[in-house]
């Protein structure tokens, strides 16, 4: 009986620290699943590229080249900006600060998804919690499933 209620207590409150803020902004173009990722593959960064490529989705490194343009005449304007290679991009980060109890790490992270062509935020999630929690919240997002 005291195994029992130890290990509910232990639930309830290892339940009860997880929290998961998603705000969606707009939706996702299905029709161009281009993505600029982060180098590398620990952590979460490596669990959202993983998710990603295995939902169809083509992911670049790098941003395209910076371009400055401009006109010379009376009044000179020059513009400088960087372009991207895809449509979205992904920004994430995350620290582990103990595990869950299924051995998964538990984390605090805060994700970000960027349209490169309006330059707008399409959702933001933050949270903590076991990190296969914060995978699926990101592409329940992705696919505009969660509010």
């Amino acid at each position: 009986m005291f195994k029992s209620l130890v290990v509910l207590t232990a639930l309830a409150a290892l339940t009860g620290c997880a929290t998961h803020n998603v705000q969606l902004y707009g939706p996702i173009d299905n029709s161009n699943k281009t993505v600029t990722v982060p180098p590398g593959s620990e952590g979460l960064k490596g669990k959202l590229k993983s998710a990603l490529a295995n939902d169809g989705w083509k992911l670049v490194v790098y941003r395209g080249p910076s371009v400055t343009e401009g006109e010379i005449g009376e009044k000179t304007k020059v513009e400088q900006y960087d372009t991207f290679n895809s449509r979205y991009r992904l920004i994430a980060s995350s620290y582990q600060f103990d595990l869950c109890l299924n051995f998964t790490p538990a984390i605090k992270y805060d994700i970000s998804f960027i349209d490169n062509k309006s330059g707008a935020e399409v959702f933001t999630i933050n949270g903590r919690g076991c990190e296969p929690d914060a995978v699926e919240k990101f592409m329940n997002a992705l696919r505009g499933k969660d509010k």
